[in-house]
Parts: structure tokens; sequence; C-alpha cells
């Protein structure tokens, strides 16, 4: 086995975008943070490592004289025991310079990466992280709760779980590339979990299998792999093949290491060590979450034709609907060589706004001022009146830059309001990055 080294090419999505609901986070509010417990120096305390990403679209950016793009943020990670005393702190100021455009306005899915550690006994704790625009002074904050072990009281155990998109071995290294991200639906050809085994007996076969269960029912199992483990520290990686038929949902992922056995059935009794961790399942388009896919193909009325839709809702299976919407709207990808797609995320973004803006009688997006909103996006300005001779009937009209304008009215004063003229919508919405 070569010694593993971990080359931080961290593989992320380039943003989530929470479509069907306006109660989840804003995409621009998105960090990603991992935190993995390995055994530290010492057989007595454990090291938690812990991973940080921080997309450049979260990021305020400003422009120097030199003409210097720059933003600067602040870490702060904190580590608490469970009555809430401070026992580490680290906090660190950085910066992140570019000179390309796209870069501070978060179009190339950039980020800035770190890696942080503590050292920590037995026990539990809470770690905070808090990441500080130090330009808008914005906060976002992430939190885990961690278990610790003490080594030193086992002849065999094993660290925490890290999911790897990618290993690349050459000569006596492999680098291994992080997935920072709990969601593993958008890696379809499967991944690796990383992990390390402490092994304070003689050097031996021990099998691993891997199990994935949702709540107290097992889902799958893997087949047992051998590994031929030296005394101490032993650093390891198993293939979990692509996880087909998951509903969307969370998961535990199960490594539990087994004496070498030609045997293919075990139990608990055998189990030499367990490490575990959770997993996500929600369908994504690149990196944007998927939620609910048949309210998702239902909103795309305003974007796509009644035969595109149709053609999307009479997939065979779930899968094959999937494969359709993603289809559709690869073809309307403004920047297919990068992993975002722009026109998914502002027309999407654009329905979670007329939810939350314009709700009446139905889904803010069903209504006509969402509907207008969702086509054309914000009005250059907006002119509000009551009816001289009816004043609980409101009019409001909606004036944007190409002399193009609507007129609603609300007849009964309760928010209600109808499109007045002009009568009927026919355009479709159209991704403009300059709008």
């Amino acid at each position: 086995m070569p010694k593993i080294v971990v080359y931080i090419l961290f593989i992320l999505f380039s943003c989530i975008i929470y479509a069907q609901t306006s109660e989840k986070e804003d995409a621009s509010n998105v960090i990603y943070f991992d935190a993995i417990l390995f055994r530290g120096d010492s057989l007595e305390n454990a090291r938690l490592d812990m991973y940080v990403a921080i997309p450049f679209q979260t990021l305020s950016f400003l422009r120097s004289d030199r003409g210097i793009f720059f933003a600067k943020y602040q870490i702060s990670l904190k580590c608490f025991d469970l009555n809430g005393n401070l026992l580490e702190e680290k906090i660190l100021d950085r910066t992140v310079q570019t000179t390309e455009y796209e870069d501070s306005q978060g179009l190339n899915a950039n980020f800035d990466k770190s890696i942080h550690s503590f050292y920590l006994q037995e026990g539990r704790y809470r770690i905070n992280l808090t990441i500080t625009d130090l330009v808008t002074k914005n906060k976002i904050d992430k939190n885990r709760e961690i278990s610790v072990i003490d080594y030193s009281k086992y002849r065999f155990s094993l660290s925490g779980l890290m999911i790897v998109s990618d290993i690349i071995e050459a000569d006596e290294n492999a680098s291994i590339t992080p997935f920072l991200s709990d969601n593993i639906s958008n890696l379809e050809n499967g991944f690796f979990l990383f992990f390390e085994a402490y092994n304070n007996e003689q050097a031996r076969n021990v099998d691993f299998v891997y199990e994935l269960w949702s709540d107290t029912k097992l889902i799958e199992a893997g087949n047992k792999v051998t590994r031929f483990l030296q005394k101490g520290k032993n650093q390891l990686y198993i293939k979990i093949p692509p996880l087909k038929n998951l509903l969307t949902g969370t998961y535990y992922l199960k490594v539990i290491a087994l004496p070498h056995s030609s045997d293919s059935i075990y139990d608990e009794s055998q189990y030499l060590a367990v490490s575990q961790r959770t997993i996500k399942y929600t369908p994504t388009l690149a990196g944007n979450i998927l939620e609910n896919l048949d309210l998702a193909i239902r909103q795309l009325r305003y974007v796509a034709t009644n035969s595109q839709i149709r053609y999307i809702e009479e997939g065979a299976n779930y899968e094959q609907k999937l494969n359709r919407f993603r289809e559709f709207w690869n073809a309307l990808d403004p920047t297919p060589n990068t992993q975002r797609n722009e026109a998914f995320e502002e027309y999407y973004r654009r329905i979670e706004y007329a939810n939350s803006r314009f709700k009446s009688y139905q889904p803010g997006w069903q209504t006509d001022m969402g509907m207008v909103y969702i086509i054309f996006g914000s009005p250059a300005s907006v002119d509000k009146r009551q009816d001289y001779y009816n004043p609980s009937r409101v009019y409001e009209r909606w004036i944007y830059t190409n002399n193009r304008e609507f007129i609603f009215v609300d007849n009964n004063g309760f928010g209600d309001f109808k499109l007045l003229s002009p009568t009927t919508v026919t355009e479709k919405y159209h991704y403009n990055r300059n709008r």
C-alpha cells in the first residue's frame, strides 16, 4: 500500500440553489466544511482535521488601483464541550486575489481552500465554524458534533471516514482528492472512502466491508476486501460503487473491520472496529440541489414549451425524468465548459423570489406577477395607485427599460393582482448575463 498524500484538490459543487422552497438558506451563503477524526501523535489524543472551502461567489470583492480584485474574510474555529465551555479557538484572516473579473463574480466556480486541526482528548465536542466577510461583515456559521475516543484503549481502531472522489497512485505515493459535501448524488461513478486503521498487534490480514443504512434498515452491503496491515498506522481506501435507486434523504455509511476469513457471513460479535458517517442523496443539476423533481418540471412552464414539458414528464421512471430534465437545462447552459449553469440558477432563483414576494391564493410562481417577474426579471420602476372611484381596487404598473410595461389590478385589496394589460404573455424566459 503506497503512502497516501492528501493533496487538497477539493472537488466541490459549484454552488447550491434550493429551488423549490423559500425556507432554505441563500445560495450566496454556501460554504463547504468537513471534519475528520484521526489518531494524534500520541495514543491518548486525537487530531481533528477540518477542511474549509469558500466559493468566490460567497465573498465580496473590491478592485484595487492596480486592477486587482481582492476579498478579505476571517475564519473562526471554536471547540466547545457539551456544557458550552470554550476549549480551543483558531482565528485566521485570509485574503483572496484575482486578476479576472469573472473570478470576482464567482463565474468560474473557484474556491479558497484551507485545512486546520485541533488536538483533542477523549470526549464529546461541538465544533463551530464562522466565516466573516471583512468587507460586508456578513457571517456564515456551520456546526458539527464530534465524539473522540482514547485510541490507547483499543487493540484495533479506525479513524473517521473521508469521502474521496479520486485517487491517483504514482510510485510509492498516492494523492487523494477530498469531496467536501455530504451529498453524493453527483458522484455518478461511485467514490472512495479514505480512512486510517490503527493496529496495535502484529501485522496481519484484515477484512473490510461497507454497509449503507437508512435509519435501522440495511440498504446495501459490499463484498469483503482484504488488506494487509502493518503494526501501527495504516492508510487505506476502499471503492464504493455507484449507489443505485436511492431516494432523496439521509443515510449512514459504515466501514466494518473483521478478522480475515473466507466466510462471507459475519455478525457484530466479529467486529474489530466500526466507523461511520452520514451521507445525503439529493438529485442535482451542475451542483444545484433538486429537492422536488416533479415540482421543478411543472415550474418549467415559463421557459419550456408544453411538448418539452410533456416529454420530460413522460419519462418511464424517476431516473429517466431526471436525465431529460438535465438535458433540457444543459442545452440552455451559457457556460457549458464550467460546473455552473447560470440560466438554471437564475430561473429558479426568480421562482423562489416569486414564491416569497407574490404569494396569493396560489403559489407565487403561478401568479401573474410571478410569471412576469420570472420571464422578464425586476422592473426598472413600479407605479402603484388606488382607483379613485373604488379605493379597494389597486393598480400596479411595472415599467422595463425597453419601454415594455405591464399593468396589474387587485380588485379586492387582498393582494391578488391579475394582469390587466397586456392580456397575455407569449414570451419565454431567456438568460441574459447583462440583465
